[in-house]
């Protein structure tokens, strides 16, 4: 099989498309944040020192949990996405109804003009830069170092690539850890999605995984009778044709470094995929 070198022609058709799903169905998707996640955004939120008051929350992108955990910690959410039917049907699945002075903003992250320099306290983001071609994850980034106040701070969960390999993910050990109740269906996608065929689905020069060329993968595994039906099936359940902007954990560190002082925070030792995903906390301005 050979790698799939381009990515689908259309990248915010397929969000868009996603986008009408949620607004049909109103079903939390599998890509929304875990409850580890989850935990150690709150944790942080709860711990920061806002210097004055309302404090004001930028998130990135249409993630009702991160818009209610900023709402619980009295930060106004102004939430970007650059689609509106995306901001439609996942902010309606938001658990605070109360959420005063929230703003909902459509425009490219490159160019957020409606919002102030020095404006935010806190950027929130759940795989967000992951979902910006690597030519223009630059230019996001000094649009967040334009907007944030120094000493504000961002709190993004990225999908990372270990800096050295996994053995554990490999192809026939995760499968071996499924079938042996080891972990989850949720747990051997995901290792799947970012790891075991990254031989021939990441393309190092544009740091992009491609999910095409992951799902042809998984539907070889398949035709040659390694995976289940059920397996494929629940697989299957997951397609996309999304390309993930992917960098190794310390040039993410790297990148984000550049905006000010960067603090990476791991997944806890019991989830299985914890070196493909990282919670990266940087104050913005702070060497």
């Amino acid at each position: 099989m050979g790698r799939v070198t381009q990515p689908p022609a259309d990248q915010p058709g397929e969000w868009e498309r996603k986008a009408r799903r949620l607004a049909e169905t109103q079903v939390k998707p599998h890509f929304a944040p875990s409850p580890e996640i989850l935990a150690i955004f709150r944790r942080r939120l709860q711990a920061r020192q806002a210097n004055h008051d309302p404090a004001t929350a930028l998130v990135l992108g249409a993630t009702p949990e991160l818009v209610d955990a900023a709402v619980a910690n009295g930060l106004r959410p102004i939430v970007v996405d650059r689609s509106a039917t995306m901001l439609d049907a996942a902010l309606a699945r938001c658990s605070l109804t109360t959420r005063t002075g929230e703003a909902r903003i459509v425009a490219d992250w490159r160019s957020m003009n409606s919002i102030a320099d020095a404006s935010i306290d806190v950027v929130l983001g759940d795989a967000a830069l992951n979902n910006v071609a690597h030519e223009a994850t630059n230019d996001v980034l000094r649009e967040l170092a334009r907007v944030t106040r120094p000493g504000g701070f961002l709190l993004l969960r990225q999908i990372v690539l270990p800096d050295t390999g996994i053995e554990a993910y490999e192809w026939k050990n995760a499968l071996e850890r499924l079938r042996s109740g080891q972990i989850d269906l949720d747990a051997f996608d995901r290792v799947l999605r970012f790891y075991s065929f990254n031989s021939l689905a990441l393309d190092t020069t544009r740091h992009a995984i491609d999910a095409r060329h992951v799902f042809a993968c998984i539907r070889e595994k398949f035709d040659a009778g390694e995976l289940r039906s059920d397996e494929f099936d629940f697989l299957l359940g997951r397609y996309s044709e999304v390309c993930h902007t992917v960098y190794g954990a310390s040039e993410q560190a790297l990148q984000l470094g550049r905006l000010g002082r960067c603090e990476v925070e791991r997944l806890p030792e019991s989830v299985f995929y914890r070196d493909l995903m990282a919670v990266f906390v940087v104050e913005v301005g702070r060497p």
